[in-house]
């Protein structure tokens, strides 16, 4: 009797170990036991106490996970040892191994293979050591690994996977790359289906157009190709650099918003502007900024590329390619028939003074026929009115280069020169250098020109930028102050919009638009228009010289005003003053059609008047209560003048960053490298198989007779 018992525990044990091990539910200490399925089963010594061998199609099941395997050896219910073809499998998790030590007490399974393949859906991961807890479905890997998703690559020396979550996370020497970028970090994860990664440490991307994005932390969603940055958020693009806190761009439509301590440097166009919020088309290069925003333009004068430079501040700031605005919404005056007035203007102004001047001429030779040392002086009078025909085929010339707006003034004022014994032109003199010195540079001046009135040719890099409102104007030779701004790429040129107010040394002018043209990023012409344009400059605290037209046009050289023109309606209140001790001499009320201011050294050396003018000067004790020293307009706006530090506030430039990123070696995979090699070279060895098999059918079912049991 005691013999068959003996025989029917045997055969017990050797057929099947899933009734064996699968009875009780619970073991001592409260824990799931691991449930087994084997073909055959025997024991086997394991130190001082009894263990148990499983043979064919093996199958564990532990907290929801399965394990199959060639054989098994149980040292325990707490431990055990699977080997040959190890699949563990956890819902759509699969993992590939040689070897697995199980540990039901912390659902830990650690695998060993000479390579470790997973697979969870589409996504594969490589790796040479691998623990996978089975009750928090998490995966833990080190020692290098690879991992693919679609067309989505990332390697890391360590990291974790949570099949929950479908995400990977790599750390340490992390490189990732798809078909449009390549990315290196520290610490990166990777949601596989969401196609979303996350950034947790100083990370740089480099895209395939050459552009390189770098941050703090952000994220990349594949699907919507956008790329989300926060903390020194930084983009470098072949002619720009952008930094802000927070940095959103979706490749997609070339479309990125800025947030928070925003600033973009432009090389191209030698610019740097800055602001709380702000977008940036790339397909466009339309700029938008607000929220305390503020322009700089540059130049190449020191190490540093900063030059001269022109700030500007005001509410918001739209920058625009000339093409995507449509330049010619824009309206500027119109070349062609400003040219074709200011001909026929210097041409009647000419035939006018010229008869003036020769009738002057006759009269005085008639006078003095006598005096031989006048006689002289007539012959040189005479000569330079033969001059004359020289002007006209100069003014010609200057009509081919279309540098008319100088050539008048030359001309009235040569002419003009030849009336210097005219009493009543020589009592408002009070010039103090050569006139016709002022009138020959005057001239070279306007002949040597550029073209600046015509409408520029068009490049698909021309830039407009508008500020609007309470906009202000800083460089270091003139500030200004006005509604809204223009200024344009092509030219140089700006315009200033309503309520316009602009400072140039001691001079003040106040006028509905200014039009400012630059050479070099320096002003030589400042045309003031509409409304009424006032200029005024301080004597001293409660006098000021005041001059008032339709027009009042400045030129500098060098940034320094040499030259105003007044034309129509021109009006001048004008303090005299005595070099010896600045002492005030009289004050000049003065009328005429048009007038001329030279300057030097900012002070006033010669004033002519055109058209009939009308001119009283009074003594400064003499002065009538009823002749007012300020014109109706006056006012004097020093304490609005703009200075650099109003204008930057909290802004600092930050110094280019593009030397130092340009420098940087794009990512190499050197791990993905010798990871798939090992692999090629493993199967070709017949030492590795790169398996995606599904575990049997026999222990699907064996897995839903433990959970029907349960």
């Amino acid at each position: 009797m005691k013999k068959l018992l003996y025989i029917l525990l045997l055969l017990c044990v050797t057929m099947g170990a899933d009734d064996l091990y699968g009875q009780k539910r619970r073991s001592r200490n409260n824990l799931t036991p691991v449930d087994i399925k084997a073909r055959r089963t025997r024991p086997v010594p394991v130190g001082d106490s009894t263990g148990y061998a499983m043979v064919g199609d093996v199958v564990l099941y532990h907290n929801g996970a399965v394990i199959t395997c060639d054989s098994v050896v149980r040292y325990s219910e707490r431990r055990m040892s699977c080997f040959g073809k190890v699949i563990v499998k956890k819902e759509d998790t699969y993992i590939y191994g040689n070897r697995v030590e199980y540990n039901r007490d912390r659902g830990e399974a650690r695998i060993y293979s000479p390579l470790i393949k997973v697979r969870n859906k589409d996504a594969t991961l490589y790796t040479y050591n691998l623990v996978f807890n089975t009750a928090k479905n998490i995966g833990r890997f080190y020692g290098g690994a690879t991992f693919s998703n679609g067309t989505n690559t990332m390697e890391a020396e360590r990291g974790y996977f949570y099949a929950d979550l479908d995400e990977i996370v790599g750390v340490e020497n992390v490189e990732m790359k798809n078909e449009t970028y390549t990315m290196r970090s520290d610490s990166v994860s990777y949601n596989s289906e969401k196609e979303i990664a996350k950034y947790f440490t100083r990370s740089v991307t480099w895209k395939n157009d050459g552009e390189i994005l770098a941050s703090n932390e952000g994220d990349y969603y594949n699907k919507e190709q956008r790329y989300l940055f926060r903390g020194d958020a930084y983009v470098l693009s072949a002619n720009q650099e952008m930094w802000a806190d927070t940095i959103d761009y979706y490749e997609q439509i070339q479309y990125i918003e800025l947030r928070r301590m925003a600033q973009i440097r432009d090389e191209e166009h030698k610019s740097v502007v800055f602001g709380h919020y702000g977008n940036y088309n790339d397909s466009t290069g339309d700029t938008f900024l607000t929220k305390n925003p503020a322009y700089m333009s540059f130049g190449d004068a020191d190490g540093d590329g900063l030059g001269d430079s022109v700030y500007m501040r005001s509410d918001s700031m739209y920058l625009y390619l000339i093409d995507s605005l449509g330049y010619c919404t824009l309206t500027r005056p119109d070349s062609a028939t400003l040219a074709a007035e200011q001909a026929k203007k210097v041409q009647d102004t000419l035939d006018k003074l010229k008869a003036d001047s020769t009738a002057i001429a006759n009269a005085k030779r008639e006078i003095f026929t006598s005096d031989s040392t006048t006689k002289a002086r007539i012959a040189a009078r005479a000569a330079e009115l033969d001059s004359l025909v020289a002007l006209r085929t100069e003014l010609a010339v200057a009509e081919k280069n279309d540098s008319l707006l100088g050539v008048e003034s030359a001309v009235v004022a040569r002419i003009d020169s030849l009336r210097a014994n005219n009493p009543r032109i020589d009592s408002i003199s009070i010039a103090k250098t050569d006139s016709m010195n002022l009138v020959r540079k005057a001239l070279i001046d306007s002949l040597s020109r550029p073209k600046v009135d015509t409408v520029p040719v068009k490049s698909e890099r021309d830039r407009v930028m508008l500020g609007l409102h309470r906009v202000k104007v800083y460089r270091s030779d003139f500030q200004g102050v006005c509604d809204s701004m223009l200024m344009f790429s092509a030219d140089s040129t700006a315009q200033l919009h309503k309520n316009s107010i602009m400072w140039n040394e001691m001079n003040q002018v106040v006028s509905e638009r200014a039009d400012v043209y630059t050479r070099a990023q320096k002003p030589y012409r400042v045309l003031f228009s509409e409304g009424k344009p006032l200029m005024s400059a301080e004597v001293d605290t409660t006098h000021y010289n005041q001059i008032a037209g339709k027009t009042i046009e400045s030129h500098f050289e060098d940034g320094v005003m040499y030259r105003t023109d007044v034309v129509g309606n021109a009006q001048t209140y004008y303090y005299m003053v005595d070099d010896a001790d600045g002492a005030l001499m009289g004050f000049l009320v003065a009328e005429s059609a048009d007038m001329s201011f030279y300057i030097e050294d900012n002070t006033v050396v010669g004033i002519m008047y055109r058209g009939n003018p009308v001119y009283t000067i009074y003594p400064m004790d003499k002065i009538p209560a009823s002749q007012p020293q300020r014109m109706e307009e006056f006012v004097w706006y020093i304490e609005d003048k703009p200075s650099k530090e109003q204008i930057m506030g909290e802004w600092i430039v930050n110094p280019s960053e593009r030397e130092r990123y340009e420098a940087m070696q794009p990512p190499k995979f050197p791990i993905t490298y010798s990871i798939l090699r090992h692999r090629d070279a493993l199967v070709a060895g017949g030492r590795w198989a790169d398996r995606k098999d599904d575990i049997s059918q026999l222990a699907k079912d064996f897995i839903k007779k433990v959970q029907k049991r349960k």
